[in-house]
């Protein structure tokens, strides 16, 4: 497995995202070596690589280094890359030498990314490749220190700190941990940091360095810890022997064979399974465990650039078009007001563009409860008529129609004034009338209160709809309060105006004619049906002699009584009321709807856009993107540029 083609291909795929650069905006499977200075690292990496390392303090790892090994079957020896990110005379001239140059490599390295700070933020990239080499991806961080040398910086130890744990936290990173055989692992700094970022132990491997240095008399209990009886962790603990300073220069196989030789002699040693200990079992064991490290992490990786580009492409969609100049404001700023002009215009009426109707496809415009809700702020225009037809209803509930005789006939009592018996003048139908106007003003300003704020929520429901801009959404829904509030001080005023016309009652009204005239027709055809009762239960009788049928049929005399006569006076003036209450609710609702909702909310829409585009150049500067918005911008245009490439890898 760990030479198989296929291996090759997920490391090579995980190393071109770096490339990518994919691993700054998301997570990327990848093994970390991590611990004190001195620990042993470089010795670990130089097993791995047959590299060597600089082993002085002055050389010692300083930035993180990334070794990509990488098999290639038409090289005969192994040759090696570097690069560094934004360095383009350093990676051609390293492009492509032989291993054993590895030294110039280093040292050029650290004069770059040290010149202006100790500790380089910046990733030197290897890439060795060869015809046996054996797949793997592995990054070594700058060694834990806790005190710095004399002229040395001491802000070099938070330096290290803060990259090392940039690492150690990312959850797709495995962290091997080196911690030298003479320090006891419940005491170990960098497993303690370790555990802090991966509590469970799931991630984390302890490679123990320089098992020849241990006394003797701890060597069981170090051992019981490898064989992970002390301190479980899910992936066990390995162990290598390192190469010591003496011995740098011997030949790899030689090294490999006195490693070999360390552990076979010590019976303790051989108690631990050969696939943990000694560096081709080592680089063996961590090459499988990327190997399925990255088989498991990559369909999930692939979904998180998914959702990952439609995050950043949905923020970057919402700070709109880049605007440099308040020039380009004005001109951005004007084309989407005539833009939104003709949109809300037309929904205003209802008509709606297709793109709307999909986006709210089965959104009911409806009230639950009488209260508006987000689906009825969507399409206006029908809710506006459910509104108009509930003012309707109301109206129409509460008139003149609904009085009784006897409340007629004590207004008449309570307002007659010099007039004959039987006679009712204007000015008692008008009294009697006040009361009706009074409701219907009182419910005309409650229902146009509620369609004016429904207005008012809908088109600030439209535009945060339509303006992704934050800023440009602003300055839409402030003039729109600006125009709402004079365009309310209009319809109060309208209110006012049509009710104090209303308070004499006037028509030509044929409707009220025919209904005045219904009402006596229906009344004289009461009187006859009454005059025919006495007719129908009169005793007839037959005159023998003529054989003539008689009746007998003794009509009652028409009252002369003034109360009588005011009394029908009263159910005149109650036909009168009921006709004319009709035909003036009806005018009310229609010129009211006209000339408050249906003129100044929306016939005049026009002049809330005609504002905005003359807006002062001092509210389209806040438009002009500040230099943290164009950085904002930049970077997100970056990171969907570098999901965009990566996700053609996965």
């Amino acid at each position: 497995m760990f030479d198989a083609t296929e291996y090759q291909g997920l490391v090579d795929k995980i190393n071109n995202l770096k490339h990518h650069r994919l691993n700054h905006v998301l997570s990327v499977p990848q093994i970390a070596i991590v611990g004190d200075q001195s620990s042993g690292k470089s010795s670990v990496l130089e097993a791995f690589t047959k590299l060597l390392f600089p082993r002085d303090k002055g050389m010692c790892t300083r930035f993180a280094t990334q070794v990509n090994m990488c098999r290639d079957v038409a090289l005969t020896e192994d040759t090696l890359s570097a690069c560094i990110d934004g360095e383009d005379a350093f990676n051609l001239r390293y492009k492509v030498i032989a291993a054993d140059q590895f030294h110039l490599v280093i040292k050029e390295a650290v004069s770059l990314l040290c010149r202006a700070s100790d500790i380089s933020e910046k990733v030197l990239e290897l890439t060795l490749s060869g015809p046996a080499q054996s797949p793997l991806t592995i990054v070594d961080l700058p060694g834990f220190i806790n005190t710095t040398l004399d002229g040395q910086s001491k802000t070099i130890p938070d330096a290290i700190r803060t990259i090392n744990e940039r690492y150690m936290k990312d959850p797709r990173t495995i962290i091997l941990a080196v911690v030298p055989a003479n320090v006891d692992l419940n005491n170990s700094y960098v497993l303690a940091r370790a555990e802090e970022h991966d509590p469970n132990n799931e991630r984390t491997v302890p490679i123990v360095t320089k098992p020849d240095m241990i006394d003797k008399g701890t060597l069981p209990e170090l051992i019981d810890t490898i064989l992970n009886n002390r301190k479980k962790m899910r992936l066990g603990y390995l162990v290598m022997r390192n190469t010591g300073f003496a011995d740098m220069d011997l030949p790899w196989e030689e090294a490999c064979q006195a490693e070999d030789d360390f552990f076979g002699r010590d019976q303790a040693w051989r108690a631990v399974p050969k696939a943990s200990r000694g560096r081709v079992s080592v680089k063996k064991f961590l090459g499988d465990l990327l190997y399925a490290h990255i088989k498991k992490e990559l369909p999930l990786l692939k979904q998180e650039v998914i959702h990952k580009t439609e995050e950043l492409r949905r923020e970057l969609g919402s700070m709109g078009h880049a605007i440099a100049s308040t020039h380009d404001a004005r001109a951005k700023f004007s084309e989407l007001t005539m833009k939104l002009q003709s949109s809300l215009s037309a929904n205003l009426v209802g008509v709606y563009s297709q793109e709307y109707m999909i986006k709210f496809k089965g959104e009911a415009d409806e009230f639950d409860d009488g209260q508006m809700n987000q689906k009825s702020l969507r399409f206006i225009r029908s809710s506006l008529q459910k509104l108009y037809q509930e003012y309707n209803a109301a109206m129409a509930k509460y008139g003149s129609e609904n009085l009784e005789t006897s409340e007629i006939m004590a207004a008449v009592g309570r307002f007659k004034g010099n007039e004959l018996p039987g006679f009712v003048s204007f000015s008692i139908f008008t009294k009697v009338f006040g009361g009706t106007h009074a409701t219907w003003k009182t419910l005309t300003k409650a229902h146009i209160a509620k369609m004016k704020l429904y207005m008012c929520e809908a088109v600030k429901a439209f535009l945060v709809y339509k303006i992704e801009h934050q800023a440009v959404r602003v300055v839409f829904l402030d003039h729109f309060l600006t125009f709402y509030l004079r365009q309310e001080k209009l319809i109060n005023i309208a209110i006012e105006q049509i009710f104090e016309d209303e308070m004499t009652p006037f028509t030509f009204n044929k409707y009220y004619y025919d209904t005045i005239l219904k009402a006596r027709a229906d009344k004289d055809q009461e009187r006859l049906d009454k005059m025919k009762e006495p007719l129908e239960k009169a005793h007839t009788w037959r005159d023998q002699h003529r054989g003539v049928a008689i009746l007998n049929f003794n009509p009652k005399p028409l009252s002369t009584d003034a109360n009588v006569n005011e009394q029908n006076a009263a159910e005149d003036l109650c036909d009168q009321l009921k006709a004319y209450c009709k035909v003036a609710r009806k005018r009310i609702v229609d010129v009211m709807l006209m000339q408050t909702i249906e003129r100044h909310m929306v016939r005049q829409i026009d002049l809330y856009f005609s504002k905005l585009i003359k807006v002062d150049d001092a509210k389209l500067a806040c438009l002009v993107e500040s230099e943290a918005e164009q950085r904002r911008r930049q970077d997100l245009e970056d990171r969907i540029k570098i999901l965009e490439r990566s996700l053609l890898e996965l």
